[in-house]
């Protein structure tokens, strides 16, 4: 895997990370073109996981993603009536062992989050759509409304389009200058550099203050030749995970 950390709780290992292009060539003999439908993505992220996971009794489970705020919790396998439904939306949590849960990426920003105390897992898609429109804020408010406290939540930000890359207009950047000249400053022309991960650490700590560990990866997807990026016209897509395995 291009992109991938462990760690070890209480209740079991918590993994995480991203899928790019070296890893992802395996599957070119059944996907010798990319999908383009959610049920493709699927079909796609669960071929993967066959290949790399030795558990196969792994529940998977992707989006429609409309760059939104929309989030959904992923019940037991023996509790889900529809096991093939992908819903609409960018973001997904479990409570659940064994869930593998999955976003696409390619130059948007991958939010992990888990707790070090008790089971909980979620990942998030945040493009500058999601993110002005606060879904990493929205998941860590449904995180605490189930109980949970902000000092047990850890927070990882994965690989994604670095602000000397990501150049955007004034209609973009008008969501993001509030924030200060380190997530978007101004270039030429009337266009701006915009770095979505930071804009999330910050709005992040604006509303919930500093006692949630946010660690960003600053890993650079345009510039890595490991991960895809579609400012550099390619039609490939990382596939970001998390998952609690007992």
């Amino acid at each position: 895997m291009e992109y991938s950390q462990v760690i070890s709780t209480n209740y079991g290992k918590i993994k995480w990370g991203t899928v790019g292009k070296q890893t992802l060539e395996g599957l070119r003999n059944e996907f010798p073109s990319y999908p383009n439908t959610p049920e493709g993505w699927k079909g796609y992220a669960k071929n993967w996981v066959g290949r790399e996971w030795e558990n196969n009794s792994l529940q998977v489970a992707t989006l429609n993603q409309v760059h939104g705020n929309t989030i959904h919790s992923i019940p037991p396998l023996s509790e889900t009536t529809s096991p093939d439904l992908i819903a609409e939306g960018d973001g997904l949590y479990t409570e659940s062992p064994n869930t593998l849960l999955v976003v696409r990426t390619a130059d948007c920003v991958p939010v992990f989050i888990y707790s070090h105390k008790r089971p909980f897992i979620a990942i998030v898609h945040s493009g500058w759509k999601g993110t002005s429109l606060g879904i990493t804020e929205r998941m860590l408010e449904e995180i605490l409304r189930l109980g949970y406290e902000l000092e047990e939540l850890h927070m990882e930000i994965g690989p994604y389009i670095q602000a000397e890359d990501y150049e955007v207009g004034g209609d973009v950047a008008a969501h993001f200058l509030p924030l200060g000249e380190e997530v978007c400053r101004p270039k030429a022309l009337g266009k701006f550099l915009l770095d979505v991960g930071l804009a999330i650490e910050r709005r992040v700590r604006e509303r919930f203050g500093t006692s949630i560990v946010i660690r960003n990866s600053r890993i650079n997807v345009y510039k890595s030749p490991l991960y895809f990026s579609h400012r550099a016209k390619e039609e490939g897509r990382n596939l970001n995970f998390i998952l609690w395995e007992s």
